[in-house]
């Protein structure tokens, strides 16, 4: 009964990182839409150190109010040094790609690389060979960015010179993920995400014209303001914390398979703000996403856990 129990909570335990995966992946796919407006404005550079410091003064307040400490220890400050420079690399390459790549398709091009690169990492550094369904819901995730580029009449735009930007992109994030998954050894995921973005906000401030930010908060419309409010807020501070968390607790390469969410609901923002159309593949490419995320969790498996009171019943 006591196992029954357990397995129960355990199970409620995983629907709920589940549940508050998909809505930040979901979140994610929105950030698109948003470093298109915000690009018109001003630098990927500037934009950058305006998210790095955005998320730092919004996670104060929770981790003052929901008494939750927001150190690292000594040890953890090498993993936090090495995440800040791959999530301040992942901003760069991210704004300098929707800024000067084919943003439609380099962004699904991020999304759907961006797993398979962690699996790869996961392989070379941990030595984690897929299981059997993880190489299933892999295959299926590319067919569904593939599927959602529509890679058969845009093949050619896929490596243009600013889509490059986003294959580095989706690289760099692969390797903060994995760097990240070991944040519940050295404090929590909301203190290793606070001082993550602080020192990625110091090291680029070296490299910022702040005279030209300046300008542009004396300029800024209320467009501007929403969006960037909204992409440093909600985008950066809440759901990549949140992403920090479930990867701490199921591992990096698992993590980044919700990623496949991300391009579906892209390409829907895009459609709702933006006005671009909505075609068949994105409804396959994203249908087939949400299944390969299910895949690769288990979501679909047929074997069922007996408690071993059970088990001893039957023997």
């Amino acid at each position: 009964m006591l196992e029954t129990k357990t397995t129960a909570t355990n199970n409620k335990k995983e629907n709920l990182l589940l549940i508050a995966m998909i809505i930040s992946m979901c979140t994610w796919g929105t950030s698109w839409t948003c470093a298109k407006v915000l690009g018109t404005y001003t630098s990927a550079l500037n934009l950058s150190f305006l998210r790095f410091v955005l998320v730092p003064l919004t996670l104060l307040p929770i981790t003052y109010f929901g008494k939750i400490q927001n150190t690292v220890h000594k040890k953890g400050w090498f993993h936090v040094i090495g995440a800040s420079v791959f999530i301040l690399l992942y901003t760069m390459f991210f704004f300098k790609g929707v800024h000067t790549g084919f943003a439609g398709a380099g962004g699904v091009l991020v999304t759907t690389i961006n797993p398979i690169f962690a699996y790869i990492i996961g392989l070379f550094i941990s030595k984690i060979l897929p299981k059997k369904q993880e190489y299933i819901g892999l295959v299926i995730g590319f067919i569904a960015g593939m599927t959602l580029l529509k890679v058969w009449d845009n093949g050619h735009e896929i490596l243009n010179t600013g889509n490059i930007y986003f294959l580095l992109a989706a690289f760099v994030w692969a390797v903060m993920s994995k760097i990240s998954s070991h944040a519940n050894k050295f404090g929590n995921a909301i203190g290793f995400s606070f001082w993550t973005h602080i020192v990625a906000a110091v090291g680029l401030s070296f490299f910022v014209n702040f005279k030209e930010l300046v300008q542009l908060f004396s300029t800024a419309d209320a467009k501007f303001w929403g969006n960037i409010l909204y992409f440093g807020i909600v985008n950066s501070a809440l759901a990549t914390t949140v992403f920090l968390y479930v990867t701490a607790k199921i591992g990096a390469e698992k993590a980044s398979t919700y990623i496949f969410i991300v391009p579906s609901t892209a390409v829907l923002t895009s459609w709702l703000f933006i006005g671009e159309s909505i075609l068949w593949n994105t409804v396959v490419g994203g249908a087939l996403g949400i299944l390969a995320v299910f895949i690769i969790n288990g979501k679909f498996s047929r074997k069922k856990r007996i408690p071993s009171t059970i088990r001893n019943i039957v023997r």
